[in-house]
C-alpha cells in the first residue's frame, strides 16, 4: 500500500509541473479537462476491477495489484493510441497513476 501512495505522490508532482508552465500561473492542479478525464476513467476501471477481484478471490493483495494494473493498462493504451491519433503527454500517464491508485485505495479501504 505504501508503494501505491508513493506512486500517487510522484505522479501528482509530474502533473503539477506539466500543468503549470510558470510559477505565477493561476492554473490549479489537474485543471485541464483531459487530465480529469484520464484520472476519472482510470479511477472507475481500477475501482470496479479491484472490487470484482476481491469478491472472487478474497485476496486483498491480488485485488489491489490487478485493480491498479487494469487502470494503468487502460490509461497507457489510450496514450499509445494518442501517439498516432492525438496528442500524447507524460502528464496524462501521471493522471492515470493518480486515478488508478485512488480507485484501488478507496475500494481496498472497505475490505
Amino acid at each position: 500500500m505504501r508503494w501505491l501512495l508513493l506512486c500517487i505522490l510522484w505522479s501528482s508532482n509530474i502533473v503539477a509541473q506539466n500543468s503549470m508552465p510558470n510559477p505565477s500561473s493561476l492554473n490549479l492542479f489537474l485543471t485541464s479537462s483531459d487530465k480529469q478525464l484520464h484520472m476519472g476513467g482510470c479511477y472507475v476501471v481500477s475501482s470496479i476491477t479491484t472490487a470484482y477481484v476481491y469478491k472472487r478471490t478474497s485476496n486483498k493483495r491480488s485485488a489491489i495489484l490487478v485493480g491498479f494494473a487494469s487502470g494503468m493498462l487502460v490509461g497507457v493504451a489510450k496514450e499509445l493510441y494518442d501517439i498516432n491519433h492525438g496528442d500524447p503527454d507524460l502528464a496524462d500517464i501521471a493522471a492515470d497513476v493518480i486515478g488508478s491508485g485512488l480507485g484501488t485505495i478507496c475500494i481496498s479501504i472497505t475490505f
